[in-house]
């Protein structure tokens, strides 16, 4: 039962960020130019700060600015 519904919650934060039409979100970094975690999400171009438990699923915020 359990299982059933972490799955659940899953599909309900992914649904989240597909409903945004911002997903999927994927993590990237640049630690060659001190550039740290951050969301990419391929639907609009954006980039986010990271969300719950450091995963882009769903992402946080999106980042000031832009991307890095």
């Amino acid at each position: 039962m359990r299982l059933w519904m972490n799955a659940i919650v899953a599909l309900l934060f992914m649904g989240v960020a597909v409903a945004k039409g911002i997903g999927p979100c994927y993590n990237q970094a640049d630690p060659d130019n001190d550039i740290g975690n951050y969301c990419y999400c391929q639907g609009n171009g954006g980039c986010y700060f990271e969300g719950k438990h450091n995963s882009c699923d769903p992402p946080g915020i999106a980042i000031p600015g832009g991307c890095p």
